[in-house]
Order: structure tokens, then C-alpha cells, then sequence
């Protein structure tokens, strides 16, 4: 996390915490609502219900408030989507793809502004705690699946959510989603994890989530 991003003061009585937390919150809200270009350390201060010396007594602009708040909510989305994938069972690679992208949309796409806050504010470690989580979970699927086999090099994960990341941030740039876009991704990524399995099955028709 880079130094905006640290809380200026940490909260020690129960009710800065409770401050803290709302501020956060209402940041996510807003962002969620009217993406983050519009947000201002005011508004947020006013949908939280602090006064605005309140929040720069904690967080020194309002990209401070963005980070924190991104390294506060991906551990949860993180946990979310490792217990849901972790739920999961797929005969076929396309069927792995397909189940794992709905449940990355249900805790992670379904705010667009929070996509955008992702991207943009979040830090190189952050990105890559994140990505690393989405790996392990999507990996367990595919091998506990039979998709691919025990013995797969656990990089292949890394590189799959790679992929899936970078479909992700193009086709969520502008709104609407590009949906060919996410349709190209889903299948080099198919093709991809194909080419590390000894012997490929059908991999099922891939489709929208």
C-alpha cells in the first residue's frame, strides 16, 4: 500500500473505528453509484455523516479513502469468491470458466465503479494479492474438477487469471461491458488451459453469465 493509502491516524477508540467504517462505506457508495471521477472527499464526508475535518483527520485526500478502502474490501470479495468457488464442480475446462466467472461477477463485477476504483487505485500489491487468491481458488476448481491434472504447474493459474484480468479491465473500461470482448478472453483462455492439458476432453459451450 503506498503512503496515500495508509490511514494518517489510526482510529483506536471504538468510536473513530465506527467513523472510519462509515466513511469507507460511504466512499463505496458513491463510487458504486456514480463511478469514482465524481466523488469528492465532501460528499463523502456528508453521506457518512462526519464533519469533512473528520475525514482528513484520518485519510489525506480522497485517493487515500479509495485505497484504503480497496485493501479493507478485497480481502472479504477475495474470501467470498474462494468459499463460492470452493462450492463449485465442472466436468469440463469451459464448464470451470463458466462457473468460475459467475461467481467473480456475483462478488466482483456487479458494481461497475468499484471495477473502475480497482483498477485505478489499486496498488501493485494489492492487484497481485487479489490475483493470487483468484489463482488458487480457480485452480482448486479445475483440478478438483479433473480439468486438469494434479500435477499442473500452479504458474499455469497464475497466468489463466492473468488473462482473465485483462479481458476483465478492457471490457469494463467504458459502460456497457464490451461483451466481445469478454467473449475473446473466455476463449483464450480456454485455449490456453487446453494446451496444458495431457489429454482434453469436450470443454462444453461457453456462455454468458
Amino acid at each position: 500500500m503506498s503512503e496515500t493509502g495508509r490511514l494518517r491516524r489510526a482510529p483506536v477508540q471504538s468510536r473513530s473505528r465506527e467513523r472510519v467504517e462509515r466513511i469507507l462505506d460511504a466512499a463505496r457508495e458513491l463510487v458504486c453509484e456514480n463511478g469514482f471521477d465524481t466523488v469528492t472527499t465532501r460528499g463523502i464526508a456528508e453521506r457518512a455523516a462526519v464533519p469533512i475535518a473528520t475525514l482528513y483527520q484520518f485519510f489525506a485526500n480522497r485517493e487515500a479513502v479509495f485505497e484504503q478502502l480497496l485493501e479493507r474490501d478485497m480481502e472479504r470479495l477475495d474470501q467470498r469468491i474462494a468459499d463460492d468457488t470452493d462450492a463449485l464442480r465442472a466436468e469440463s475446462i469451459g464448464e470451470a470458466i463458466n462457473a468460475f466467472a459467475v461467481v467473480h461477477r456475483t462478488h466482483f463485477l456487479q458494481h461497475l465503479g468499484f471495477v473502475a476504483l480497482y483498477f485505478t487505485f489499486g496498488d501493485r500489491e494489492l492487484v497481485r494479492t487479489h490475483q493470487r487468491r483468484c489463482a488458487e481458488s480457480f485452480g482448486r476448481l479445475l483440478l478438483s474438477s479433473g480439468a486438469l491434472a494434479p500435477q499442473t504447474d500452479p504458474r499455469v493459474f497464475d497466468v489463466a487469471i492473468a488473462i482473465a484480468e485483462g479481458t476483465i479491465e478492457s471490457a469494463y473500461r467504458d459502460r456497457p461491458r464490451d461483451e466481445w470482448v469478454v467473449e475473446q478472453g473466455r476463449l483464450i483462455l480456454r485455449l490456453y488451459l487446453e494446451s496444458h492439458c495431457a489429454h482434453p476432453r469436450p470443454t462444453g459451450k461457453l456462455t454468458h453469465d
